[in-house]
C-alpha cells in the first residue's frame, strides 16, 4: 500500500539558494517573472547579491524610505555604486518646506488637487501662482538638478514604484519590484472630477461630436457618432497627450490634464454584466467605471519596454494583480509547494499558529463595525497570562483605535496595523504574537480589480436572497482569487512578521481567514466574557480566602439569586476552574485553577502548546 509522505522541511539555506537561482533565471527570461517566496527567505537581499555577483546594472522599486535604507546598506556592504532616485517632495525646496509652509502648502495642494506632475508645476508656475517658484528664481531647482545624472554610472538605482514610469531609469537595466505596489499604479477620479474635466475638454475641442459628459454617454450608443469620436482621437490625439494647458487655464479649475484620457475611456467603455464599464486605452492603460458612484479608476502600467529583465518579488502574491500590472505574459515561479511551505513554517521557522475564531472577523473599512473590543481583549489578556508575556499585536487601524479606547496597553506590548507590514522587521524577535481580524476593503475592491481584467464578478446570495458574508463569501473563480489575496494572504503576511530572527514564535490568529495549507495547533479556544453576576461570585470566592466553600457561603455575599450562583459555579466547573463534591444535601466547591482567570474574562485553551 502506498503511503503519502510528509514534505521535508526546506532549510533556510536551501530556500535562499533556490531564491538566488530563481532571481538569476528570472532576469534571463524575455518576460517578467514573479518569484513567489515566503517572507524571511531573503528575496530583497539576494537581489543585491545577484547584482554584485554578475556586475549587471540593477534598478529596484520598493515602497518606503526605510526599505530604501536597507537596500543602501546592502549595496554599501558589497561596494556597489548606488543612487537613491530623487523625490519631488524631498528634493524640491518649495515642496519640502525650505521656502516656508505657505509655499509648501500651495505646491502640495496643486500637486494633489490638479493632478499635475512636478515638471508641469514648475513650468506652469507663473500661470498657476503669478510668479515662479522660489526654488527656481536664483538657480535650478534641486529636484531637477538631482535628476540630471547618468544611470550608467551606478550599479544600483533605488526608487519608489512611481519611478518606474521614467524610461531612463529602466532602459538597459535589470528591474526588480519588491512587493506589490498596492494602489501606486491606480488613480481614482470622482464622478464630479470626471464630469467637469470631460465637459470642459469637449467645449474646448469643438470638433469632437459631443457637447458635454451626458451627451457623450448617450451618444456613444450611436455607433456612427461613437466611431466619429474614435477617429478624431486617432487623427489628432492618438497618444492621449495630457492637456496641461487646459488644466491650468480653464475657468474655475474645471479642466484636468487627463481629460483626453477620461473622454476616450467614457467613449469606448464596454458595460460588463455587473454594470461596471471596462475600457482598454491605446497607450496601455486600462480604465473602469463604478456604476455605484460613476467614479473612474485608471491602471497605468510601468514603462518597462527597455529593461533587460524584470522580476517581481512577493511573499504572498496575488498573481492576477501582478499580471494586470506587468502584463499577461508574466510567469509565476513558486519556490515551494503548499506542503513544503507548511513544513518550512512549522519546522524551519518554528512558527506555531493557534486559530482562535471560526469567523472571518473582517476588521477594516466599513466592516470594522464587527470589531468586538471587550471580548477580544479577554483573548489578549488570556494569551498574556498563558504565555507570561505581553504579546505583540497586528490588526487593522480601526480595530486598534477601538482596542486602545478599551485599555489595550494593559494587556499587549507593541502594536502595528496591516497597512504598515510589508518589509517590516519590527516583530522579528517577538515570540508571542496576535493577529486580530482580517483585512477586507469592501466588495467593490474585488469588483474593481476584477473589472480591470475585464471580468464581471458579483457576490452570491443564499436561498432567502441575503448576500453571503464572512467566510461564506463567493465571487466566482476570478473574484475569489482577488478576495483571497486581499484577506488570507494579508493574514499570512502578518503571521510571518513574528519570530523572523529564527527563534520561532507562537501566533494566535483571531480569524478563520488563514491559508488552508497553514497547520493549526489544537482546537479553537473558548473565550468567555463573564456577565456582571460572575464577577460578584469570583470576588466573593476571593474574599472567603478558603480553598473550599458551600453554595450558601457565596449566596450570602452577592446580589444575584441562588439559582444564578449555582449556574455560574457550574460554568466555572465546566472549564476546570473549580470542582465540587456532594456533601450532605449540598455541594462543597474547591478551587482548582481560578488564578487563570483574567480581569476581563477567561480563555479556555484545550490541549495546546505554548510559546517556544
Amino acid at each position: 500500500m502506498n503511503t503519502r509522505r510528509e514534505p521535508t522541511a526546506v532549510s533556510i539555506e536551501e530556500a535562499r539558494r533556490e531564491v538566488c537561482e530563481a532571481i538569476d533565471q528570472g532576469f534571463s527570461r524575455d518576460c517578467p517573472v514573479l518569484i513567489d517566496a515566503l517572507p524571511s527567505i531573503g528575496k530583497s537581499y539576494n537581489v543585491i547579491e545577484w547584482a554584485a555577483a554578475t556586475g549587471n546594472p540593477l534598478t529596484v522599486f520598493t515602497a518606503r524610505h526605510d526599505l530604501f535604507d536597507q537596500y543602501q546598506g546592502w549595496a554599501e556592504d558589497r561596494d556597489l555604486r548606488y543612487l537613491t532616485l530623487p523625490s519631488f517632495h524631498n528634493c524640491c525646496e518649495t515642496a519640502n518646506g525650505a521656502h516656508g509652509e505657505t509655499w509648501q502648502s500651495r505646491v502640495s495642494d496643486t500637486y494633489e488637487q490638479m493632478d499635475l506632475l512636478p515638471g508641469e508645476i514648475h513650468y506652469e508656475a507663473k500661470e498657476l501662482f503669478d510668479e515662479p517658484l522660489p526654488c527656481q528664481q536664483e538657480r535650478e531647482c534641486s529636484y531637477f538638478a538631482a535628476r540630471d545624472f547618468d544611470p550608467a554610472e551606478f550599479d544600483v538605482l533605488i526608487g519608489h514604484y512611481r519611478h518606474a514610469h521614467v524610461p531612463e531609469q529602466v532602459e538597459g537595466r535589470y528591474v526588480a519590484f519588491d512587493e506589490f505596489p498596492e494602489g501606486e499604479f491606480l488613480k481614482k477620479y470622482t464622478a464630479g472630477t470626471v464630469s467637469e474635466a470631460v465637459s470642459t475638454y469637449l467645449k474646448k475641442i469643438n470638433r469632437l461630436p459631443f457637447s458635454y459628459l451626458k451627451d457623450l454617454k448617450e451618444s456613444r450608443r450611436d455607433l456612427e457618432r461613437k466611431q466619429a469620436g474614435i477617429e478624431w482621437f486617432e487623427q489628432y490625439n492618438s497618444a492621449l497627450k495630457r492637456d496641461v494647458d487646459g488644466a491650468v487655464t480653464a475657468p474655475g479649475q474645471n479642466g484636468h490634464p487627463e481629460a483626453p484620457m477620461m473622454t476616450y475611456a467614457i467613449l469606448v467603455g464596454d458595460t460588463l454584466a455587473n454594470r461596471w464599464e471596462y475600457a482598454p486605452i491605446p497607450d496601455g492603460r486600462t480604465a473602469v467605471v463604478d456604476p455605484k458612484d460613476d467614479s473612474l479608476t485608471v491602471l497605468t502600467r510601468p514603462t518597462l519596454d527597455g529593461a533587460e529583465g524584470v522580476i517581481a518579488l512577493d511573499g504572498t502574491p496575488t498573481v492576477e494583480k501582478w499580471r494586470l500590472m506587468l502584463g499577461d505574459q508574466l510567469e509565476h515561479h513558486s519556490i515551494m509547494t503548499d506542503g513544503e511551505k507548511q513544513a518550512y513554517l512549522r519546522d524551519t521557522l518554528g512558527i506555531r499558529v493557534v486559530q482562535t475564531r471560526e469567523a472571518a472577523n473582517h476588521y477594516s473599512g466599513r466592516s470594522a463595525i464587527s470589531v468586538t473590543p471587550e471580548l477580544d481583549l479577554v483573548l489578549f489578556e488570556g494569551v498574556s497570562r498563558r504565555e507570561n508575556i505581553r504579546p505583540a499585536l497586528i490588526t487593522s487601524k480601526s480595530a486598534l483605535k477601538k482596542y486602545e479606547e478599551n485599555g489595550l496597553s494593559e494587556v499587549v506590548g507593541e502594536t502595528e496595523h496591516y497597512g504598515n507590514l510589508k518589509g517590516s522587521n519590527k516583530f522579528k524577535k517577538s515570540r508571542v504574537g496576535i493577529v486580530a481580524g482580517s483585512p477586507h476593503y469592501g466588495d467593490n475592491y474585488i469588483r474593481r480589480w476584477s473589472a480591470l481584467a475585464g471580468e464581471s464578478v458579483e457576490g452570491t446570495y443564499d436561498e432567502n436572497g441575503d448576500r453571503l458574508r464572512g467566510m461564506a463569501q463567493d465571487f466566482g473563480d476570478y473574484g475569489n482569487r482577488i478576495l483571497y489575496g486581499m484577506r488570507e494572504n494579508e493574514v499570512l503576511q502578518a503571521i510571518l512578521r513574528f519570530g523572523r530572527d529564527g527563534g520561532g514564535a507562537i501566533v494566535y490568529v483571531h480569524t478563520a481567514a488563514i491559508p488552508e495549507w497553514v497547520e493549526r495547533d489544537g482546537p479553537i479556544p473558548e473565550i468567555h466574557q463573564w456577565p456582571p453576576g460572575m464577577y460578584e461570585i469570583l470576588e466573593a470566592i476571593d474574599q472567603r480566602g478558603k480553598p473550599e466553600w458551600r453554595t450558601s457561603d457565596i449566596t450570602s455575599r452577592v446580589s444575584v439569586s441562588e439559582q444564578q450562583v449555582r449556574t455560574h459555579l457550574h460554568t466555572l466547573d465546566k472549564y476546570g476552574l473549580i470542582s465540587y463534591r456532594q456533601e450532605g444535601r449540598g455541594y462543597m466547591w474547591s478551587d482548582e485553577s481560578l488564578e487563570e482567570i483574567g480581569e476581563r474574562g477567561h480563555v479556555h485553551f484545550p490541549n495546546q502548546r505554548v510559546a517556544p
